[in-house]
């Protein structure tokens, strides 16, 4: 089992008093996942930028770590974060 990390970006937007996730989009370098986080955020008042760590061979994954955090969005300890991945 080889341990691959995936980057990812997440829109969120304020549906009934709290942040809702949006679709993840998944990027093959930070470099391009921070690009596509920085696109999204032209639209949506919150984008979590984040990576994952695991072996995608049994869809095992890791807890998310945030990579960049733009506006509004969810902490990542809450009950109210969905960005997990993959």
């Amino acid at each position: 089992m080889a341990e691959k990390t995936i980057y990812c970006a997440q829109a969120f937007w304020w549906r009934g008093g709290k942040l809702r996730g949006g679709e993840v989009h998944q990027f093959a370098t930070v470099d391009r996942a921070v690009a596509g986080g920085e696109a999204l955020f032209t639209g949506a008042p919150g984008v979590a930028v984040f990576s994952v760590t695991g072996h995608p061979d049994v869809d095992l994954w890791g807890e998310p770590v945030m990579i960049q955090a733009l506006g509004d969005v969810p902490s990542m300890d809450g009950e109210d974060w969905h960005g997990m991945a993959a």
